[in-house]
């Protein structure tokens, strides 16, 4: 079996990490709605925002890289 690449081993760090952030938030979300219903309701907002960010960190790691000639 091949060594991993550079750019793989980048990659797992990147889901490491990424997988962290998916677990801080969801104990953040599950104490964040032990608040007031109006300050729970905020939290959430901004909860499913960062949820969309680091899935966008995600899906931008992984995407084909940007130098290559296939279109």
């Amino acid at each position: 079996m091949p060594d991993p690449t550079v750019r793989e081993m980048l990659l797992a760090k990147v889901d490491e990490l990424v997988a962290k952030l998916v677990t801080l938030l969801a104990e953040i979300r599950a104490v964040t709605e032990q608040l007031e219903p109006e300050r729970a309701r905020s939290c959430r907002n901004a909860l499913t925002m960062a949820d969309v960010m680091v899935d966008e960190i995600r899906l931008r790691a992984h995407a084909r890289p940007l130098d290559t000639d296939d279109h």
